[in-house]
């Protein structure tokens, strides 16, 4: 079982997911294995890619105000070229992009902030965005 937050007891439901919504490494990871996974943008998320293919995810717009600071890690355990679709919505100081395309390494990954309608880049490993 891997290490994340867990409701036991001493810690409510509501703490857990107030916590995983600023720091998606706190929650217990999703296992992505479809060819075209949609990534709720309503939810925190922590993903690792395990497609035995290329996964061409997307990714819709947060909701302005409502998602604002919510976070997403979307990182590759394969040795494929995956890619996320969020149209116009990826921002890294400059224009916003379209698609992250993850190197064909394991370890690959792109963490994202929900800010003002659109995906802030936090993290980006080996991802090139256009």
């Amino acid at each position: 079982m891997p290490r994340a937050l867990t409701n036991q007891g001493a810690v409510s439901g509501d703490f857990i997911q107030q916590n995983v919504d600023c720091d998606a490494f706190s929650a217990a990871p999703t296992l992505l294995t479809g060819s075209a996974d949609a990534i709720n943008p309503h939810v925190s998320g922590n993903y690792i890619i395990k497609t035995a293919g290329v996964d061409a995810m997307t990714l819709t717009a947060p909701t302005v105000g409502l998602d604002d600071n919510l976070n997403i890690q979307i990182w590759s355990d394969t040795t494929n070229a995956h890619t996320l679709t969020a149209t116009s919505l990826l921002a890294n100081g400059t224009a916003l992009k379209t698609t992250a395309t993850f190197a064909a390494f394991r370890g690959a990954g792109i963490g994202l902030r929900a800010f003002n309608g659109v995906w802030q880049v936090i993290a980006n490993t080996a991802v090139t965005l256009t």
